[in-house]
């Protein structure tokens, strides 16, 4: 939907070292599909005056969840809106995908909030998590109650994302693949796992200003020339992007 509406929150809590905003919002569950996101901003002030690309966490029959992390002055104050309080919100934009019934996902740090809705999609599968600390390993329970099997690694105790890919590569092969996370771990995953996948596809994190297509600040090179995050994404074919 590419009108603005103002949102009531209904829930504000933490999530490890997150914030988890619940927005209600009835029968968006009719048109948010897997993959999609919003435009999320303070309907009360004009500075900032930008709004925020999030990525659903979950969609109900009324309401959807997002995952903050705070980057800056725009997500801190977003962090803050309390229940009662009302957000702008633009959405749900970018393209639907269909991700199969099972798959592998991997996720690095708050890469985990598209992929655990995607996840609603799915009725089983793998999950390789990393994050810097036990704090940042969230909704793993949730995971495995989804029919996931999930196999965690953490920076404090010596290993990335990368290494437990590599660890479990075997469980990769001839899979499709779906990554979210920092830009360093989708450049060293790229080179992991290339001679394994069936298909991996990446989520890609832009800064955007407008979110359907009209600043082109989220533009990213292809092989098929460039193409915008808000409109031809956010998801892509692993291979068809440069990442950087």
């Amino acid at each position: 939907m590419t009108t603005f509406r103002i949102l009531p929150v209904i829930e504000n809590r933490r999530l490890g070292p997150y914030t988890l905003l619940r927005i209600k919002d009835v029968g968006i569950h009719k048109y948010a599909g897997c993959g999609q996101f919003v435009m999320v901003g303070l309907s009360f002030l004009r500075d900032p005056f930008l709004l925020r690309p999030l990525s659903f966490l979950s969609v109900d029959n009324d309401s959807f969840s997002l995952l903050i992390k705070i980057k800056g002055r725009g997500t801190e104050m977003l962090s803050m809106v309390k229940p009662g309080e009302y957000l702008k919100v633009l959405g749900p934009l970018g393209r639907t995908i269909l991700p199969g019934e099972k798959g592998i996902l991997i996720a690095g740090g708050i890469g985990i909030a598209p992929l655990f809705y995607q996840s609603q999609w799915m009725r089983g599968g793998v999950l390789l998590y990393g994050a810097k600390d036990k704090r940042e390993l969230v909704l793993v329970k949730e995971m495995e109650d989804r029919g996931l099997v999930v196999k965690t690694i953490t920076e404090e105790k010596g290993g990335t994302v990368c290494d437990l890919v590599m660890e479990n590569i075997a469980l990769l092969k001839g899979q499709r693949v779906f990554i979210c996370g920092p830009v360093a771990m989708i450049k060293s995953l790229r080179e992991i796992i290339r001679d394994y996948t069936r298909e991996t596809f990446v989520y890609l994190e832009r800064r955007m200003g407008c979110g359907i297509g009209g600043c082109k600040s989220c533009a990213i090179k292809t092989g098929y020339g460039y193409k915008f995050v808000c409109q031809d994404g956010p998801v892509f074919p692993l291979e068809e992007v440069e990442i950087g």
